[in-house]
This record gives structure tokens, C-alpha cells and sequence, in this order.
């Protein structure tokens, strides 16, 4: 199952990139987000393995996230496994005007198991979820932005 959100922050590039390569922020843009403990390999850099615990109304899901992929500035990519599968994300940053950031998201879902049968109930889900991510992730960008000038 594939997905593809987008918004534009109205923040400059280096905030956006700031606040997602600072860990202790994420909880701030994935309330759901419990524990994030760092691995193996150096923290932010491909390679890096992390264990995320989040809480999906009252079910805890463990997820390991490596980063595959990153160019400062302009691209992440991520894999995630999860007993109910695995996930592929690959973000883009475009620098608009140097005011503004657009995150285009792009997630490719692949399910194991019985989840694969029940896969075709999930995809609203799914982008609801990642929506509201980006939009936590652009309002806690633009207070930073307006807090800086």
C-alpha cells in the first residue's frame, strides 16, 4: 500500500531540518510516540537503527526504524519494521523561498501475515495518521520560526 502526504511549512528549510533531526522533538510532532532508544550505528546517520514505542490507543506497537538515506537540507529515507509489516518512507525538503519548506512524504506500506489480509481496512487510517504528523510537524516548525524573528 503506498501514500503520498504533502504540506508546506512556513518555516525556512534549516528550522524544518533542525527539528527533524533533534530527537527529543519528535514526541513533540508524534504525540502517540512513547520511547525512542537509539540502537546502534551514529544517531541521525544512515545506517542507525533506533526502537520506537508508540501508543495506538492503548496497543503498544514497537517499531525499528534505520535510516537508509540522507542528504542534509533535502532528503531522508527510513524503513520501519513492525510485527504487522514493514514500511518504507522517503521524504523530500524543497526550499521555496527561503521562507517557506515544502516535506513531501512518500510511505510504502507492506503487511505480513494475517495483517495482509486486513491491509485493505488500514489505508484511511494510515494517511490520517501521517497528516496529522505533518501538520504537528509544521505548527511546532512555525512557532519555532516566529519564536527565532
Amino acid at each position: 500500500m503506498k501514500h503520498h502526504n504533502e504540506v508546506v511549512i512556513d518555516a525556512d528549510v534549516r528550522t524544518v531540518w533542525k527539528i527533524l533531526d533533534d530527537v527529543d522533538s519528535m514526541k513533540k510532532w508524534q504525540p502517540s510516540l512513547e520511547s525512542i532508544t537509539h540502537k546502534s550505528g551514529v544517531p541521525g546517520q544512515p545506517g542507525a537503527v533506533s526502537e520506537l514505542v508508540y501508543d495506538e490507543n492503548g496497543r503498544k506497537v514497537t517499531m525499528i526504524e534505520t535510516i537508509t538515506e540522507r542528504r542534509d537540507l533535502q532528503f531522508m529515507a527510513l524503513k520501519f519494521e513492525s510485527p504487522m509489516g514493514d514500511t518504507v518512507v522517503v521524504n523530500h525538503f524543497e526550499d521555496i523561498d527561503g521562507k517557506q519548506t515544502r516535506w513531501k512524504m512518500y510511505s510504502n506500506f507492506t503487511f505480513k501475515g494475517f495483517f495482509k489480509l486486513i491491509s485493505i481496512f488500514f489505508g484511511g487510517s494510515i494517511r490520517r495518521s501521517n497528516e496529522e504528523m505533518l501538520n504537528n510537524f509544521k505548527l511546532l516548525a512555525e512557532t519555532q520560526q516566529a519564536q527565532r524573528g
